[in-house]
């Protein structure tokens, strides 16, 4: 299996930095490495250009608008040299916002046979309010699954193509998508689950993984954007996902809110390398 390792050095979704030093993070802690001692090829195309002026503000209802707008453009720009049928694209880097750039990259290809799966504590869904400012890192499904002023959505995505598992709260509105809470995901079991939403989907689907690294404990990984009081273990983490990219149906993964600056000596980045690359070198 080919890999092509993307990265996306921004946090226009979030209020402060971190996200944006992901990628220089894993590749100086040897991701590529770690894999080609696998015997895994993979090709790095290098960071997706981002300005120095990016736009950054508290303006509502979308902290930093137009600046996550600009990253998902140019996602979607760069996507045409992803997706592949034969290879496995990997994007590090960013916050949660940029699940709608890339989704709508992957739509752009297999339309609405594109489906996604979160690995996710929350459901990052939220609305925009004029009333309130909030961070496009908690709205990219709502762009993805509803018809907005801001973004053009896929045209026939919506909630039904969302499986979001490890939730960590309770949600009024879900927008269609389906949710495996982190206590039914013990209680049921990871592997069980993970059969579950795959045999639920059709044999044609695209499927994309969307990795929110707050759906980890933050006792095992603290370098997080927002880390979690509860969540996965590392290896809860290996075994839900080992599990669910064993189907080559999966055709890629993004890795959002690892957060650098938090991460004083690198080992944080290290485990997280050693993470991926225990998990892809399965397929």
């Amino acid at each position: 299996m080919k890999i092509k390792l993307v990265g996306i050095p921004s946090y226009a979704g979030g209020l402060y930095s971190g996200t944006d030093m992901t990628p220089d993070a894993l590749r100086e802690a040897g991701l590529v490495q770690m894999l080609n001692r696998q015997k895994t090829e993979v090709e790095d195309l290098g960071d997706i250009p981002v300005s120095s002026f990016m736009p950054r503000n508290n303006v509502p209802p979308i902290r930093n608008w137009p600046a996550p707008r600009i990253i998902w453009d140019e996602m979607i720009k760069q996507s045409e040299n992803w997706f592949k049928d034969d290879e496995f694209t990997l994007i590090i880097g960013g916050d949660c916002s940029i699940i709608t750039g890339a989704t709508k990259g992957l739509y752009n290809k297999y339309k609405n046979n594109t489906y996604l799966i979160c690995i996710d504590a929350h459901l990052d869904a939220v609305k925009p309010s004029p009333e309130k400012c909030i961070g496009a890192a908690a709205m990219g499904l709502w762009f993805l699954c509803n018809n907005n002023m801001f973004f053009s959505k896929p045209e026939d995505f919506d909630g039904s193509h969302v499986h979001v598992l490890g939730i960590q709260h309770n949600y009024a509105e879900t927008y269609g998508s389906t949710l495996y809470s982190l206590e039914n995901l013990r209680k049921r079991g990871l592997e069980q689950t993970a059969a579950s939403v795959l045999s639920s989907l059709p044999e044609i689907a695209r499927i994309f993984i969307h990795l929110d690294l707050d759906v980890i404990c933050k006792t095992d990984l603290h370098a997080v954007y927002s880390p979690s009081n509860e969540g996965l273990s590392l290896e809860e983490a290996k075994t839900l996902l080992s599990d669910i990219l064993l189907d080559k149906r999966v055709i890629g993964m993004e890795v959002a809110e690892f957060s650098g600056i938090k991460d004083f000596d690198g080992t944080q980045a290290i485990e997280l390398a050693r993470l991926l690359s225990e998990i892809l070198i399965k397929r």
